[in-house]
């Protein structure tokens, strides 16, 4: 995938779409190490069936990654995202000029 799809891909997962704060939520924390979907409701504060709802998205969009099987499933940063990280900053710069820096500010409260 060339760098301007997967930037186009980011955006919408992230700023374009209904649950892109979620998910914005999830990959700040990922960021910080690996994790399975109950530490992340827990973490995050959000509903268990919410959190595993967003990390198909990202599964299935090459966002993140998953290791182990049925209740042992922990969920990292895949290597492309990784390797990209700088195009969410820039997605979280932008949403933050927006809305004079609230949602910067709101996410990085709970995840910076």
């Amino acid at each position: 995938m060339s760098r301007e799809a997967l930037k186009r891909l980011i955006y919408w997962l992230l700023a374009g779409s209904k649950g892109g704060p979620t998910r914005l939520l999830i990959i700040l924390r990922l960021r910080d190490g690996p994790a399975n979907a109950n530490q992340l409701a827990n973490e995050l504060k959000l509903n268990y069936k919410t959190i595993q709802h967003h990390l198909e998205i990202l599964l299935q969009n090459r966002m993140v990654v998953a290791e182990g099987a049925r209740y042992n499933v922990v969920y990292t940063i895949s290597p492309e995202l990784e390797s990209n990280m700088d195009i969410v900053e820039s997605i979280i710069d932008e949403l933050a000029r927006r809305k004079a820096g609230g949602l910067e500010r709101w996410a990085w409260g709970l995840y910076g």
